[in-house]
């Protein structure tokens, strides 16, 4: 079995998306209220092409956004989030930050079975959280109650340091 998007197994079509969007954005459009299990083949290729859009978006038409992040930026922000969960026993991989003059993009999963992405814009309404439940997650499981929480929690004091001190107002 070949290493492309037609494998046909969700985990190894997620597996690939994953590898696909390193480095890059994807579109909060969903509420938190709404959030979708699976996503269709239809599903990872819109975000695909919302990836190619917002990555050729600049300050001006044509000029691409520069990650901003200093070397300290990533490992600051991992520490901060571990010690969110210094409490419980969890293994977490994360994503490169994106740091821009109008995007902070960060996030990553969790046990395996909960990917996050936090997403801080100049206007309020873009800015949020998106989950997507792998397949192995279980929502009958109170831990995951539990690291929901806490990623909600701390995507509060994310939004507040990088909206007050990057983004251009």
């Amino acid at each position: 079995m070949g290493n492309s998007i037609n494998d046909k197994t969700s985990p190894n079509q997620m597996r690939i998306l994953m590898k696909r969007i390193r480095n890059r954005y994807l579109e909060v459009n969903e509420s938190e209220n709404n959030i979708k299990t699976d996503l269709t083949m239809r599903d990872m290729l819109k975000i695909t092409r919302n990836l190619n859009e917002v990555e050729m978006m600049g300050s001006e038409v044509g000029e691409p956004n520069v990650n901003k992040k200093n070397v300290y930026d990533q490992t600051q922000e991992e520490d901060k989030f571990r010690n969110y969960f210094n409490d419980m026993n969890v293994d977490i991989k994360f994503i490169d930050l994106k740091v821009t003059d109008n995007l902070i993009f960060w996030g990553g999963t969790i046990d395996g079975v909960i990917q996050f992405v936090y997403k801080v814009t100049p206007d309020e309404k873009t800015s949020g959280i998106e989950f997507n439940y792998l397949p192995d997650f279980s929502p009958d499981n109170p831990d995951n109650d539990m690291i929901i929480s806490k990623i909600e929690s701390y995507y509060d004091s994310f939004y507040k340091y990088w909206r007050n001190n990057v983004l251009q107002h």
